[in-house]
């Protein structure tokens, strides 16, 4: 079979553009891929460290619609206070000053809001585990009655327009 010019070029041309499809594919892989193991780090670090997760409750107080990772980054170093290395969003950054404040709130929602006293009274986790276990088991009574308790509770402290 003999290819003619017009044969060749288009055969070129399609060469070309698949070329620049797989690339184009590539790279955003590759770049998505890099923001996906900073937003896993971000919240590794809000994880582990109780100070960056109220940094990071008291950013969400003050703009609720935004999310780390994305439009802001905090960093930690060991034996300094975590801050905010970047600010990808619209708006400024919250100044020290409005910063402190909300980490105020936040501390106070945290030791006398509607979490902690839901905590002192929830059944321990080695309680839910055995009813989880035993409802996994086909014994469901302990696990109704433990997530009646858990409603009860709840009911008793529903979350405040206060908290995060």
């Amino acid at each position: 079979m003999v290819l003619d010019n017009s044969m060749i070029g288009a055969l070129l041309v399609l060469l070309v553009g698949l070329s620049a499809l797989v690339y184009f594919n590539w790279s955003n892989t590759r770049s998505a891929r890099k923001h996906t193991q900073k937003i896993f780090q971000q919240q590794h670090l809000v994880r582990t460290h109780p100070d960056v997760h109220r940094l990071s409750q008291a950013v969400h107080l003050l703009h609720p619609s935004i999310r780390l990772g994305f439009d802001y980054v905090i960093e930690h170093d060991d034996g300094t206070l975590p801050r905010i290395t970047e600010w990808n969003t619209g708006g400024s950054m919250p100044t020290q000053a409005e910063l402190d404040d909300a980490l105020n709130k936040v501390t106070a929602i945290d030791s006398t809001g509607y979490a902690a006293m839901r905590r002192s009274e929830y059944p321990s986790i080695e309680e839910q585990l055995d009813a989880a276990f035993k409802a996994r088991r086909g014994d469901f009574s302990e696990q109704e009655q433990l997530d009646n308790r858990i409603e009860q509770i709840k009911n008793k402290y529903p979350k405040s327009d206060d908290a995060l």
